[in-house]
């Protein structure tokens, strides 16, 4: 069951402190300068994180357990390559434009290598069950 729960607005608020980090620690300045703009660098970046966060949750089947580890591996690589990111994103974009992938299908992006899957079902905060008596939740 927790295979198919994915914590959307928890790791959003993890991927909006990656960028925001990204920003400040100046890993996006060569793409800011070559674009000669901040906010929309920084907007592509953020949806290329989290495109990247998806494909690794999706193909990897990674659980809410595993979030840390993967939030961990996804500040690494965002900041070691960010470019990379920024890639990607242009290119399945370009790729959701054509028709040739799916903002949900993950194959048709990633190819006929990635282990099938079912659609991302997202997690909120009443849905999450408690795992103490005293009442404390873990989100």
């Amino acid at each position: 069951m927790l295979r198919k729960q994915f914590p959307f607005c928890l790791m959003s608020v993890n991927i909006t402190h990656i960028a925001i980090q990204a920003l400040r620690e100046e890993c996006l300045s060569r793409e800011c300068n070559r674009r000669q703009k901040v906010i929309p660098v920084v907007n592509s970046f953020y949806a290329a994180t989290f495109l990247h966060l998806a494909h690794v949750w999706r193909t990897q089947r990674r659980t809410i357990s595993d979030s840390g580890f993967v939030l961990k591996e996804l500040e690494v690589l965002a900041k070691k390559s960010p470019r990379r990111l920024l890639k990607t994103l242009e290119l399945y974009l370009a790729r959701v434009s054509k028709g040739q992938a799916s903002l949900l299908g993950a194959q048709k992006c990633y190819g006929p290598e990635a282990p099938p899957f079912k659609d991302l079902t997202f997690t909120g905060e009443s849905d999450l069950q408690s795992h103490s008596s005293e009442g404390v939740w873990l989100i």
